[in-house]
C-alpha cells in the first residue's frame, strides 16, 4: 500500500519548493535528522532536526532510522517514527535505495530532474558559504547519473 510521496532530485532542482507547495495543500512533512550546521534562514525542527554526532550515533544504535548517510562529512536521516507521521519526504538518490523493502514500497518517488543551467543559477543565488557550486554538481551528476528508483519524472524547467 503506497501513502507517502518522497521528492527526490539533485542540490537547487525544487525539492524544497514542490515540499512547501505540498504542505500549503495539507501534506506533513517529514523531517530529516542532520548533523550540519543550519544554513542562513533555516530552523530546527522545521527544516531539519539538527543533532550532534553522539546523538546520531545513538539513534543508529537504538535502530532508530528509516534510513541514514553520510554525504560531503555529514550524516542525514529519517527516523522511522517521522516516517510514520508524515506524507511527504524529501531523499536524496541513495536514501531511496537505502530505505527497507516494506518503507519503499509504501512511498511514491518523485524525480525532480531540472537541468544542470537552472540548478547552478539557484545555487548561485544561495551564496552557500559552507560549499561550493562545483562540488555540488559534481556530487549530484555522481549521484543521480544512473538514477532510476523512481515513479514518476518532473522535467518541468518552469518548475
Amino acid at each position: 500500500m503506497l501513502g507517502k510521496i518522497a521528492i527526490v532530485g539533485a542540490a537547487a532542482s525544487g525539492k524544497d519548493h514542490l515540499r512547501k507547495r505540498m504542505m500549503n495543500r495539507g501534506f506533513s512533512y517529514g523531517i530529516s535528522c542532520t548533523t550540519r550546521t543550519p544554513r542562513e534562514g533555516e530552523i530546527d525542527g522545521e527544516d531539519y532536526h539538527y543533532i550532534t554526532d553522539s546523538e546520531f550515533d545513538s539513534k543508529i544504535e537504538q535502530e532508530e532510522f528509516a534510513e541514514w548517510q553520510e554525504f560531503n562529512g555529514r550524516r542525514y536521516g529519517l527516523t522511522n517514527a517521522e516516517f510514520e507521521r508524515c506524507d511527504v519526504m524529501i531523499l536524496n538518490a541513495d536514501a531511496v535505495t537505502l530505505l527497507h523493502p516494506n518503507y519503499r514500497d509504501r512511498v511514491f518517488v518523485i524525480y525532480l530532474n531540472t537541468s544542470e543551467e537552472i540548478r547552478r543559477e539557484r545555487l548561485a543565488k544561495r551564496d552557500d558559504k559552507n560549499d561550493t557550486i562545483e562540488r555540488r554538481i559534481t556530487a549530484d551528476n555522481e549521484q543521480f547519473g544512473n538514477f532510476s528508483n523512481f515513479d514518476c519524472i518532473i522535467s518541468n524547467e518552469n518548475f
